[in-house]
């Protein structure tokens, strides 16, 4: 194959990928702000407290930096255009389905033309919709008609593809990209929900002295907190059919390291590391290339990990240690592969 060809297969799953995540981000991040800003019961001295702010989503995205430069405050108008229609933003929605749409046409013949078809038509309606019609009506609809339309290309690619080289190229970017994004949105929402603590109240104190105490811990904005991060995942139905209540170490537990869900990291990266096994021609233990080499190493340490020992030793130390490795497989996937 080509290493053109292979690199419009590997993005065409990257950017698919990526305009679902910031779709469904956008979304659940958006409704949980309007569900989740109110004060606590029985504490007169908190203020209104939400993790659900705009610049969690921005450093999810890595994009904080850019926008600051280029739009200075943070409002609902301007970050909502940022993400979703900002053709100078390569990570916008828009700029996402664009790359994807112009990659694809230029391999057409490689790929299913249902796959063309509906990249290029779902092009065509996100070009209807702008910001002011989002500002008038909401985000919703039209981050459904994304993650509908990615859902479709998806359900295509499975339906129509044969388990062939162009496959496996697909898929390696789509889950590289998939348990990145899970990775980096599980990080800055860790630190949205830990505590914040209010002083201790006058009447309360010892000697003239007290110690804060963390607000909303374990209460309802907590709970909520974590449901959402679910959610941002497509997560949140399948672990309550395997836990019974929301615990921050389960939840970890789940988008992380469990082997059988498809957006937990542990998952992608086995996918990725079976795609590039494929694509190499390799059926021995040992790794033949440097992204095998990168893919596989990753692929045990998650696999032996546990939940309560990356908590102890430090979540987003984890965490940021995956999302670098995620990238690494990327570049030594174009060192060998991708550069022409």
């Amino acid at each position: 194959m080509l290493s053109r060809d292979a690199s419009s297969c590997f993005w065409i799953g990257r950017y698919v990928e990526r305009a679902e995540a910031t779709a469904r981000a956008i979304d659940v991040h958006y409704h949980a702000a309007l569900e989740t800003t109110f004060p606590f019961a029985n504490d007169k001295d908190s203020e209104e407290l939400s993790p659900m702010q705009w610049h969690s989503i921005l450093a999810i995205s890595g994009s904080a930096a850019d926008y600051a430069r280029r739009y200075g405050t943070v409002n609902d108008r301007d970050v909502l255009h940022f993400f979703l229609f900002d053709t100078e933003n390569g990570n916008s929605l828009f700029s996402a389905w664009t790359h994807a749409r112009e990659n694809a046409r230029s391999i057409r013949e490689q790929i299913a033309s249902e796959m063309w078809e509906t990249l290029n038509i779902s092009f065509l309606r996100l070009r209807q919709w702008d910001v002011d019609r989002i500002m008038e009506n909401g985000p919703h609809e039209f981050l459904q008609v994304v993650k509908d339309a990615s859902h479709l290309f998806q359900g295509i690619l499975n339906r129509t593809m044969m388990m062939s080289e162009t496959r496996d190229w697909l898929d390696s970017g789509r889950f590289l990209e998939r348990g990145g994004q899970t990775a980096r949105l599980l990080d800055v929402k860790y630190h949205d929900l830990l505590p914040v603590y209010s002083m201790p109240r006058a009447e309360g104190r010892i000697n003239g002295e007290g110690m804060p105490h963390p607000l909303g811990v374990g209460g309802p904005l907590d709970v909520h907190g974590w449901i959402a991060v679910l959610k941002s995942v497509s997560a949140f139905e399948m672990y309550r059919k395997t836990y019974r209540d929301i615990r921050p170490a389960k939840v970890v537990e789940f988008l992380v390291l469990n082997p059988s869900f498809p957006a937990s990291v542990l998952h992608c990266i086995r996918r990725v590391e079976g795609c590039l096994r494929r694509i190499s021609g390799n059926t021995k233990s040992e790794p033949t290339t440097e992204p095998e080499r990168q893919a596989g190493r990753l692929l045990a340490d998650l696999t032996y990990a546990r939940a309560d020992e990356i908590i102890v030793n430090g979540l987003h130390e984890y965490l940021d240690s995956v999302q670098s490795r995620c990238a690494n497989v990327g570049h030594a996937i174009a060192r060998t592969y991708l550069q022409y």
